[in-house]
């Protein structure tokens, strides 16, 4: 990646830095998936006196369809909010942050997914049935994954945004 600005650049080193910010933080909540898939075949099953265990199934199901499939569209606002500041500011340390904190709301989104399944294991249809959610959880976790490429797109439409006038452009491969 080469820069072509004299009063402000980005270093080499600063997406790759930010990539692997990212990763450590989807691995770690990607644990946390995991720890609590697991888990969900020790917890006790608990009587419901609201609903039964095929409504709270189907309640937790409503639920975590809901939060996982909004979540694009949510994570599609804050990217456009991120990149509409940069426009603003220019600068490519508070881009990252910003996107990688939009980044945290999506895995976060997706560990609420994860709670639906630990919801149906205890109170619904039983574990086996919540081990679905915590797998669509692990799905779209994946296909959220940082990469080089999502980066240095992301880079490029925030450079867009930018007025003509900017010296500050970033090319990217």
């Amino acid at each position: 990646m080469t820069t072509h600005s004299s009063d402000s650049s980005l270093p080499r080193n600063q997406m790759q830095n930010h990539i692997k910010a990212m990763r450590r933080s989807a691995l770690t909540l990607g644990g946390f998936l995991m720890a609590a898939a697991v888990g969900a075949f020790f917890l006790p099953r608990l009587p419901n006196d609201l609903v039964n265990p095929m409504g709270a199934t189907l309640i937790g199901a409503a639920a975590a369809l809901w939060i996982a499939f909004s979540a694009n569209r949510d994570a599609r606002a804050r990217m456009d909010r991120v990149k509409r500041a940069f426009a603003v500011h220019g600068q490519f340390d508070r881009l990252f942050r910003d996107h990688h904190r939009a980044y945290l709301m999506v895995l976060l989104r997706l560990m609420a997914v994860a709670t639906c399944g630990i919801v149906v294991a205890v109170w619904g249809a039983g574990p086996r049935l919540g081990l679905a959610f915590f797998i669509l959880a692990a799905i779209l976790m994946a296909m959220a994954w940082p990469t080089d490429h999502k980066t240095r797109l992301l880079i490029k439409r925030a450079q867009a945004l930018r007025p003509k006038d900017d010296s500050l452009q970033v090319q990217t491969r």
